[in-house]
């Protein structure tokens, strides 16, 4: 118990290495809150792009949807960090990257979800007197949430713990914190079970939290 209580004062405690941790857990929370967000916009304007009466419109959501598909996320990292960005905000960089890689995943969520309602719910609402939005909000709407729920929040998990990448264009998150903490203190186990902790602690908020946005934008 002794030799625990050292390494753990040693690893964290000692020339103040927790606030590696602190900071490095600020940066994969704000990377991965405004990646989803802003992916999930994305995502569902490139879906509203494939319903358009604009081929034009079509065939940039096509393209756009194979060309994400289809490239690494840590390859549009880097693209965006040296090309777009030329060596600049990293943070910025990171979260342009994965909301764009999340956006292809959300649009195919949304379209899913949508279809596995059926027509027939929205012919069912129209028949009872509903017009087309109140379907949607009403009937639609709700259903498919419920459907996306489970595969969205499998997605945003895989977000958080892809997030350990972004130490390739220097940023210090949690994986890149405790790479820091093991160099300098030469002690592995007390901040690998540290940040194994903190990112089943996210990801279950992050389960909680989606499961709470679903509850109160479905209740009628």
């Amino acid at each position: 118990m002794t030799t625990l209580f050292n390494h753990f004062y040693e690893a964290l405690i000692a020339d103040q290495r927790w606030m590696l941790i602190v900071n490095g857990l600020w940066s994969t929370v704000v990377i991965t809150v405004l990646s989803l967000f802003i992916g999930t916009l994305l995502g569902g304007l490139i879906y509203l792009m494939t319903l358009s009466h604009s081929k034009g419109l079509r065939q940039f959501a096509a393209t756009y949807r194979y060309i994400v598909r289809g490239t690494p996320l840590l390859v549009l990292l880097l693209f965006f960090f040296y090309v777009i960005l030329s060596g600049g905000n990293g943070i910025i960089a990171a979260v342009a990257a994965f909301a764009v890689n999340f956006s292809n995943l959300a649009c195919a969520l949304i379209q899913s979800s949508l279809d596995s309602v059926g027509v027939d719910q929205m012919e069912a609402g129209r028949a009872l007197g509903f017009s087309k939005m109140q379907c949607l909000r009403y009937i639609v709407a709700p259903q498919a949430l419920k459907n996306a729920l489970p595969a969205y929040k499998f997605q945003a998990v895989s977000m958080v713990k892809s997030t350990s990448i972004v130490g390739y264009v220097a940023i210090l998150d949690l994986a890149g914190a405790t790479e820091a903490i093991r160099n300098d203190a030469q002690i592995s186990f007390v901040p690998l079970l540290l940040v194994t902790i903190i990112y089943f602690i996210l990801a279950w908020l992050l389960c909680k939290g989606l499961d709470f946005v679903v509850r109160k934008t479905t209740r009628l």
